[in-house]
């Protein structure tokens, strides 16, 4: 049987180190810039840009409930939002 993570909707894998959080999903200036032009609210900025570094990861937008909480606070972070 093929594993999940083959599959054609690839799941989250637990994070195997800080440096891969780092990695994966710090928005680059480009990026946060891009998402500022598209929103004017800070929500829908955390919401584009999170969304967009879960798809360069994932190929695809996971749902809400998907998104490990490591990921959502590293985005905001990144993004110097509060919680």
């Amino acid at each position: 049987m093929t594993s999940i993570e083959l599959t054609a909707h690839p799941q989250f894998r637990k994070l195997a180190s800080v440096r891969m959080l780092h990695l994966s999903f710090t928005p680059n200036a480009d990026e946060i810039t891009w998402a500022t032009k598209l929103t004017s609210t800070p929500e829908a900025l955390f919401a584009v840009v999170l969304a967009l570094k879960c798809h360069q990861k994932m190929a695809r937008f996971p749902r809400a409930h998907e998104v490990p909480d490591e990921v959502v606070d590293h985005v905001r972070r990144c993004l110097d939002l509060a919680a």
